[in-house]
């Protein structure tokens, strides 16, 4: 989707102002990061490529850049606002750093990344998709991942049980206003804001990238994406890190 973009946009104000309103909706957001980050580290004898699935504004790919200085990290995203973002937020990578604009809900997007990564990692993305989609991209992964490659995905991984997800929710919303930061807009105040910057009706332009809601907001329980994880091809499936309906979790491609 093309986007012309104004000259002159403090860009670093709105990296700023994207990562507080994430703190506000996600409890130790970066602590998340520092564990796929770890768990990339030791699982892998060599970091050559890695690939960020929803990608957004880059917020996991810098700690990634950070940690494997010789490897090259790839993003994937549908959303121009965002890739622009992250294209500033990661500038001084560019030699190692490449940017994707595809929607994965199509089943060719593998076709513009290369056939093999050691790590494909994503946070708070997949539970946009619905099972079928989700069902898909797993397969997916398995096919771009090297032999012994990892698949790491934060993202919201809801409870079978009503009651413990009404527990976690209320936890999660108590976690939330511990660390949201006095100042950080909510979710329609900042793409409000971020399309006047723009200059583009925000509403229009993200309910025609979106389209309509067909994923899970508590997330699919974990026994869901272990069984299509060891489907798709991988191993030593498990959940890594837990905070109420929130999980990490992955494999090891056979």
């Amino acid at each position: 989707m093309n986007i012309q973009f104004p000259t002159h946009i403090d860009w670093q104000t709105w990296i700023k102002r994207w990562d507080r309103m994430q703190d506000r909706y996600i409890p130790r957001r970066y602590e998340r990061f520092e564990v796929i980050v770890r768990l990339i580290a030791d699982t892998q004898r060599k970091v050559s490529r890695v690939l960020d699935i929803g990608c957004g504004t880059g917020s996991l790919m810098l700690p990634i850049l950070e940690a494997f200085p010789t490897a090259e990290v790839w993003g994937i995203d549908f959303d121009p606002t965002l890739l622009a973002l992250a294209k500033k937020r990661l500038g001084k990578f560019s030699e190692r750093l490449k940017l994707v604009e595809a929607d994965l809900r199509k089943p060719n997007w593998p076709d513009l990344v290369p056939a093999s990564f050691d790590a494909v990692v994503s946070a708070t993305t997949l539970h946009w998709f619905s099972p079928p989609q989700l069902s898909r991209l797993y397969k997916q992964f398995g096919k771009i991942l090297r032999a012994g490659g990892i698949f790491l995905n934060a993202d919201h991984a809801g409870s079978p049980s009503k009651r413990i997800q009404k527990d976690w929710e209320n936890q999660r919303r108590r976690l939330a206003r511990k660390y949201q930061k006095s100042d950080a807009d909510d979710w329609d105040g900042f793409w409000l804001a971020y399309g006047r910057a723009l200059k583009i009706n925000v509403k229009d332009f993200r309910k025609k990238l979106t389209g309509p809601w067909v994923g899970s907001e508590q997330g699919l329980p974990l026994a869901w994406h272990f069984e299509q994880l060891k489907a798709s091809g991988f191993e030593a499936v498990d959940c890594f890190w837990r905070l109420d309906y929130d999980a990490i979790y992955g494999g090891i491609r056979k």
